[in-house]
């Protein structure tokens, strides 16, 4: 990634911690980015049109740009090692300028090692079953839920040993949203969900998600066992990590430990209470009203698709209606595919709303909706 902006300016910067990883790994920039650079606060507040200071810990701006955040850390001089660049992996930079890594703790050796392992041309894709481990010592849990998320790289000892990490009193939700997002579109977001948790970070900071974790699953239908190891099964069957859909599948389930048993419903109404439950999650979170809106919207729909071909239109028409239903058609797929039934539901699915589209050919023809409609609809 090339901040053209301060390159312009001949202002030196350098990616750290999971930006540089992106590159040692040759992956793409995500959704949010680490920088280190020399220009001040003021300065930064000159040089982008989106500049913020909220106070998050460890970094001093937060830069929105070309639809992409970028976390920044104004330093004198390169090298510091306080705040986030305490530990080795996120002491471990990338100088676009120099195209060089900066390695102070040692790291590149074992970087290299791994790296050559994973990409070899018999291992190229790396699959998601594919995982090195990384001894890194000092490493906390955040870092490590990061790391694990977004790269075939786990701290060494796991899943037994995971370091504990809490987070600062008082921190902003915008803070915590940002993990959540680093997270949740890594390629193995399950895994850095699963050290986030076990870390205690789940529990200090997501209370209202903790639940998941004590409530059971039926055998016969759930073979991973409760919600939460439910819900993270779900990540691993997505077509793309986006978003709004990984985090509507981390929350698809999130009303079912406070869902009254109904006849032969055990967790009756659970996708409203859901609902409800993501909308004040993501409020806290200072997510956008469009992020909440969709989410939202994904959670309480999340069952729609399994009865369309029960419904009668007037039920049905409104819901396939919305843009988001291919991204709902999405989050189904995902939820059948960790059970034990199979995939055939969608199938279905995909057929009554194709069938729809042919008959509402206005939203056929919007372009948003006909790239999800490729993306997510067989």
């Amino acid at each position: 990634m090339r901040i053209t902006e301060l390159m312009e300016r001949s202002v030196p910067y350098r990616l750290v911690g999971v930006s540089a990883l992106e590159v040692f790994f040759r992956m793409p920039a995500g959704a949010v980015s680490t920088i280190e650079t020399t220009a001040g606060i003021v300065e930064l507040a000159t040089i982008f049109d989106h500049v913020d200071f909220p106070g998050l810990p460890g970094w001093d701006a937060l830069v929105r740009l070309d639809g992409r955040r970028i976390l920044v850390r104004s330093v004198e001089r390169f090298g510091e090692a306080d705040g986030p660049t305490a530990h080795p992996l996120n002491t471990f930079s990338w100088d676009p300028d120099r195209r060089a890594f900066a390695d102070p703790t040692g790291l590149y050796e074992s970087l290299a090692e791994a790296r050559g392992r994973l990409m070899t041309p018999a291992k190229s894709p790396v699959a998601d079953t594919d995982v090195e481990p990384v001894p890194v010592d000092g490493m906390d849990g955040l870092t490590a839920a990061i790391i694990a998320a977004r790269f075939p790289l786990v701290p060494a000892g796991y899943p037994r040993d995971v370091p504990t990490w809490s987070p600062e009193p008082g921190a902003p939700g915008l803070w915590h949203r940002l993990i959540l997002e680093q997270i949740l579109t890594g390629r193995f977001a399950w895994r850095g969900l699963d050290i986030l948790y076990r870390s205690g970070y789940v529990e200090e900071a997501l209370p209202e998600l903790a639940p998941m974790n004590r409530t059971d699953h039926s055998k016969e239908g759930h073979p991973e066992g409760n919600v939460w190891r439910h819900s993270l099964e779900t990540l691993k069957y997505r077509k793309t990590p986006a978003f709004s859909v990984s985090l509507a599948l981390l929350l698809h389930d999130s009303g079912k430990p406070f869902a009254e048993p109904d006849g032969h419903r055990r967790f009756n109404a659970h996708a409203e209470i859901g609902a409800d439950l993501a909308r004040k999650l993501m409020e806290r979170l200072e997510m956008s009203s469009e992020e909440i809106s969709t989410v939202g919207w994904l959670v309480r729909h999340h069952m729609m698709p399994g009865a369309l071909e029960r419904l009668p239109d007037h039920r049905r028409d409104p819901i396939m209606a919305s843009p988001l239903f291919p991204q709902l058609l999405e989050v189904y797929r995902c939820d059948l595919s960790s059970t034990f039934r199979g995939p055939d539901g969608y199938y279905r699915a995909c057929r009554v709303y194709r069938r729809y589209l042919k008959r509402a050919r206005h939203n056929r023809d919007e372009h948003r909706v006909r790239r999800l409609v490729d993306l997510y609809v067989e």
